[in-house]
Parts: structure tokens; sequence; C-alpha cells
């Protein structure tokens, strides 16, 4: 707990000290940080959307060859297990999650951190932008984070199109409705990472669009 603590303690010190470099707009603060974190992981991350992309491609192509291994093994559940395991070792398709973990493991700590900064420090800070308050919630500043998630969700190139329709709308509406009764100061964390995950996700198509066919 000491740790954790001290943790928060430096983050809350960066922010009031990036308040001051930025005329004392804590706001601001927020979101040059926001910014700052996420642009620092976005090498780690947009290498691991992209190991998520190439792995999709393969699970499509070897959708026919798990058809038929599926209706082959109909009534043996283990054996299809095995032969559909044994298919991803021969194409060299893994799972992925360890990538994905030590994402999660990095990330979880310091958005933790940084909220609990936060959440301590929009108690004293005032207005930023339209917003009176950065220690109530704001309407408009949930539809613009809702929007940054629908257009990621719009442009990520590893959604399925069959999916799109019904699963793109989930995350949109669940971002809105945490960020409108979240502290107005962490709503802007949020839209800055979120603005980040946008620009992962337009880097990832550029990516893409320069791969050999």
């Amino acid at each position: 707990m000491a740790i954790w603590s001290m943790f928060v303690e430096g983050i809350s010190a960066l922010l009031a000290q990036l308040a001051q470099m930025l005329d004392g707009s804590f706001g601001l603060a927020i979101i040059v940080l926001a910014l700052f974190v996420r642009l620092m992981l976005l090498p780690m991350t947009l290498k691991v959307a992209e190991q998520g992309w190439h792995r999709q491609r393969q699970m499509a192509a070897l959708k026919p060859k798990l058809e038929h291994l599926r209706e082959l093994h109909a009534k043996d559940p283990a054996a299809y297990a095995s032969a559909t395991q044994a298919l991803y070792r021969e194409h060299g398709v893994t799972a992925g999650l360890g990538s994905s973990l030590r994402v999660a493991v990095v990330q979880a700590p310091i958005g933790a951190g940084i909220y609990a900064a936060i959440r301590q420090g929009v108690a004293g800070a005032g207005a930023f932008l339209w917003i009176p308050k950065l220690a109530r919630p704001d309407l408009w500043l949930a539809v613009i984070v809702a929007a940054l998630s629908l257009a990621a969700m719009l442009l990520n190139p590893s959604m399925p199109e069959q999916t799109r329709t019904l699963l793109q709308l989930l995350p949109v509406v669940i971002s809105f409705v945490v960020v409108w009764h979240l502290a107005a100061g962490l709503g802007l964390y949020w839209a800055g990472s979120t603005s980040v995950n946008l620009l992962q996700i337009l880097l990832l198509r550029r990516r893409i669009r320069r791969m050999p066919s």
C-alpha cells in the first residue's frame, strides 16, 4: 500500500507541475499526460494489434478446414479439439494471449494510478474550456468520447465486417454512460487515451495497405 500511495502521489505531483507549466490549466495537464502515456505505449500496443490482425486473417483462411474437422469429429469433441490444435500448430496460429497480457500488465497499474491521482486533483480544479467544473460530469465530453470510440470501431480493420453492426455500438454506449457519470477530469483522460487509440488504428490500416498482397 505504501508503494501504491507513493506512486499515486508521484503522479499527482506530476499533474500539478504540468498544470503550473500550462498556465495553471489542470484540464490541459490531464490531456498532456494522457497523450504522453499512450504515445509511450503505442509501439507495444500497435505491435499487439498488428499481431491480432494477422491472427484473424489466418483464422479466416483456415475456416474451411475447421468446418471439415467439425463435421469429421461431430461426435467426439475431444478429437475435434486435438485436431484443431494440430491444425493451428501446422499453420503457426497462436492464441496471442501472451502479448495481450503483457500490455494489460503494463497498462492496468499505470491507468489505475493516473485515475486515482486525477480523482484526488479534480476536487480543487476549476473550469476547462466549456466545462464549468472538472470534478463534475459533463454531457458534451461524454458525447465526444463516444464519437471517438465509434470512429475507432468503424475504422478497426481487425473487426470482421459481419460483426461490426452488432458489436460496434456496445463499447460506444458503455463509454458514453461511464464518462457521463465520471468527473470531467477523468473523462478528459479517457478522451486523450481514446484519441491515441484512434491514431493506432489509423497507423495499423496504413501498415496493412503497405503489405504485399
